[in-house]
């Protein structure tokens, strides 16, 4: 007979997963696991980088990156391929209007020059360089004292692709010594990249030598054979910032790092690459650059906008050249406050070359005129239109003090060409003033003051029904402004680029809008610079 069901006697059974002390157990080992892989799973960083790089450099440019991660707690992520399909891939990018690549590291300068030219690659930061060797399998023991040897002695040999930087550079050699046709012909094999080519000399039985990087060589353990016709041949490795890049700070912060002494160049030195001497390292590093201040309006945004680029401070001494030039020489001498500048940017070329022996080869800029400025409605000086016209007695005259502003130098001296100086002299019909900003102070504040000598730049802002402009048909009414890196600039590479930035396409605009004419060289850098 059944009995019938008496629920308060039924006792269940408790699951293995019912079991309270089981479940909080079980969550404690799922919240670990979670915390775990939350922990080493990275979320992506804004100072992550995605690099083009040459598969030749990829041992250096490894070890460097892995030292930058740790020390910045950043990603740096790699394309390994030859110079020229990275190139490709830049061009790619381009067409497509995407910007995936932060910096490009090529292993010749010439497809970072053509790079550039293009317009897919802006600042270039040296990094290190390597030769072009003929390098054989020891236990071949070969002897090659010749590229005709190579010829002669039918060895079998490879070469890389024209696409990669070393075969590129292998045609270029072989062309200048007339013997490229013969080596493409007689060649046993070609591969895409030198790393290939490399392997291919060590494990091959198909071919016992290779032309290959001097690097490459002592990787694959090679016997290298220094040979007359390629003992010149040596291509420099730059870093280069990818102009579509939406992060341009971080990159050259990377391309810094490659190229500073205590950072990224040993481990060139330690892959038996030829270390450059790069910036000092330092975060955040900072340049003092001594300026003319008539250029200090057509100069101010781009300073500010290297300075975010770069991420660096750029301190500038506004003034008139004949000061900043004597606290150049004082400095010199021991006698001055400070440091030497990084730069020095003139009011006039004159004022360079009173301290030339201090800083490297100057580029111009800019030009301006000195003028007169007058008012319209002033009657006595209605009938003026030259210099000689400013001796009469009732006209005041402004300029700049001549010992201290290269536009008083100037004015005074046209003013002594001219037969003006000793009369104004003699009259007392003249006032100086520190600054060309104090002198257009004076003459839009007060009617006393007839004529101003000022440069045609410092009257841009002026009401034009109030004032007007008499040009002076002379060749010493133009200051022509120049700049240069000084010899013991701390920072040669950054100033370099500084000087870059000022002499762009970008800045030109700038110049011309404050009343300028563009004197920069047309192969200045025309790519997105500050």
């Amino acid at each position: 007979m059944i009995k019938p069901f008496d629920p308060s006697k039924y006792e269940p059974k408790r699951s293995f997963w019912r079991n309270g002390i089981t479940l909080s157990l079980v969550g404690i080992v799922v919240l670990m696991a979670l915390i775990k892989v939350m922990t080493t799973l990275k979320v992506p960083s804004p100072g992550d980088l995605n690099v083009y790089c040459a598969a030749g450099l990829r041992k250096p440019i490894m070890d460097a990156a892995t030292a930058f991660e740790e020390e910045f707690n950043v990603d740096v992520k790699f394309d390994f391929a030859s110079s020229g399909g990275m190139e490709a891939k830049l061009e790619l990018d381009a067409d497509r209007g995407r910007a995936y690549a932060d910096l490009f590291i090529p292993a010749d300068i010439f497809y970072a020059n053509r790079t550039r030219e293009k317009g897919f690659t802006a600042e270039s930061i040296p990094l290190a360089s390597f030769r072009l060797v003929v390098a054989s399998n020891p236990s071949a023991n070969l002897e090659i004292s010749s590229l005709g040897d190579i010829i002669d002695k039918k060895i079998p040999f490879a070469i890389c692709d024209p696409e990669a930087a070393a075969g590129k550079t292998t045609m270029r050699a072989l062309q200048n010594a007339d013997q490229w046709n013969n080596f493409f012909q007689a060649k046993k094999a070609s591969f895409p990249t030198v790393l290939e080519t490399g392997a291919a000399v060590q494990a091959s039985d198909v071919v016992q030598a290779g032309f290959v990087w001097n690097t490459t060589a002592k990787q694959y353990g090679l016997k290298i054979h220094d040979l007359p016709g390629l003992a010149e041949v040596r291509s420099s490795i730059t870093a280069n910032i990818v102009a579509t890049t939406k992060k341009p700070t971080q990159a050259l912060l990377f391309a810094r790092f490659l190229a500073a002494a205590e950072k990224g160049q040993p481990f060139f030195v330690d892959h038996h690459f030829t270390s450059i001497e790069g910036d000092p390292w330092t975060r955040v590093p900072e340049l003092n650059l001594y300026c003319g201040g008539v250029n200090q309006s057509a100069l101010e945004y781009t300073i500010k906008a290297f300075e975010e680029r770069e991420g660096c401070r750029v301190s500038v001494q506004y003034s008139g050249c004949g000061t900043l030039v004597s606290g150049i020489q004082a400095i010199k001498d021991g006698n001055g406050k400070g440091t030497m500048p990084d730069a020095f940017m003139t009011c006039d070329v004159s004022y360079m070359n009173k301290v030339r022996d201090l800083f490297g080869e100057a580029s111009d800029v800019s030009a301006t005129d000195v003028v007169l400025l007058v008012r319209k409605e002033n009657p006595k000086t209605k009938n003026v239109s030259t210099i000689d016209h400013l001796t009469k007695p009732d006209l005041l005259i402004g300029t700049t003090d001549p010992t201290k502003s290269t536009l008083g130098d100037l004015s005074w001296q046209l003013l002594e060409g001219w037969g003006a100086a000793d009369i104004l002299k003699e009259n007392k019909s003249f006032r100086t003033w520190p600054t060309a900003h104090e002198l257009i102070g004076a003459m839009s504040a007060s009617s006393k003051l007839d004529v101003a000598m000022v440069y045609a730049a410092n009257c841009q802002n002026l009401p034009e029904d109030e004032f007007k402009t008499i040009i002076i048909n002379d060749t010493l009414a133009q200051a022509i402004q120049n700049v240069a890196v000084a010899k013991v600039s701390r920072y040669p590479q950054l100033t370099e680029r500084l000087i870059e930035a000022i002499t762009s396409a970008e800045s030109k605009n700038r110049f011309q809008k404050a009343g300028f004419r563009w004197k920069a060289s047309q192969d200045s850098n025309e790519s997105s610079q500050p």
